[in-house]
């Protein structure tokens, strides 16, 4: 525990330096492209649109399952938590790996590499967020009256996105073929989360195991608090709050742990 509230420690103590790492970055990334930084909004939204295309317009048939307009909210407001989560893990858990020699030449903390790369991702939310909003608004529905919540979810999303990316970026170093299996997990993410489809229809064991995931813990209650209620989320949220903190201690303390310990060797591991 001493060694994880070390870590977050580093955290808030260089956080302007994170602000400005980011800052750095996206202009760096975008400066050769005509339309700049704007791409960060642009690529995102044009992504998302394809599954609504797809899902919202082919495959569902709106007339039995409701408003198009409000199917759009529930994707894009679930797919923006869910595209920065994605984005923020698989980047923050090779950040250490990819910049290490930045760390040489700039004084700051190896722990703080994974940080930069989740805020940087945060613009994928933004994005993603404001159009469902807009969806949200042109579909008649009003202000949640749990919207205040929202500020819980999102913080849940950076926290726990940080402790899996610290946990996992020592052991893609320790072990390089780790982050295959990384890419193949965040890439059945999307499923396992029911960003797309609701996993309250399924009325199985399959359901209920994935009802626990952390993913359908943060991505649902973002929807039940901001798009539309959800009985079935509000009736398992405190068993599901209980299960999502235990994982972020256990892979914040463990990745904490392993990070201190193997940070001096991982020059020779590179």
């Amino acid at each position: 525990m001493i060694n994880a509230t070390k870590i977050v420690w580093e955290q808030l103590k260089y956080f302007p330096l994170i602000i400005r790492m980011v800052r750095y970055g996206d202009q760096s990334t975008y400066q050769n492209f005509f339309l700049g930084q704007a791409w960060k909004i642009i690529n995102p939204i044009l992504q998302v649109s394809v599954y609504f295309v797809i899902f919202g317009m082919g495959l569902r048939n709106v007339n039995q399952s409701g408003n198009t307009m409000q199917y759009a909210a529930w994707l894009m407001v679930g797919m923006a938590v869910w595209r920065f989560m994605d984005e923020a893990i698989m980047n923050g858990s090779q950040a250490i790996k990819r910049q290490i020699g930045l760390v040489t030449k700039m004084k700051f903390p190896l722990s703080v590499l994974p940080a930069i790369a989740i805020a940087s991702a945060i613009w994928t939310f933004i994005a993603l967020f404001i159009l469902g909003s807009l969806f949200l608004l042109f579909s008649g529905s009003g202000l949640n009256a749990k919207w205040p919540w929202l500020l819980y979810y999102f913080f849940c999303s950076v926290i726990f996105s940080y402790s899996f990316a610290l946990f996992n970026s020592t052991i893609i170093i320790l072990i390089p073929d780790y982050i295959s299996i990384l890419r193949l997990f965040m890439s059945l993410g999307m499923w396992i989360a029911g960003v797309i489809f609701k996993i309250d229809n399924l009325n199985n064991v399959i359901g209920d195991i994935l009802r626990l995931s952390p993913f359908y813990y943060i991505v649902y209650g973002i929807r039940d608090v901001w798009v539309s209620p959800d009985i079935l989320f509000e009736s398992q949220f405190r068993i599901c709050s209980i299960i999502f903190w235990s994982l972020v201690l256990i892979f914040l303390i463990t990745g904490s742990y392993l990070h201190l310990k193997f940070k001096k060797n991982f020059m020779e591991y590179i």
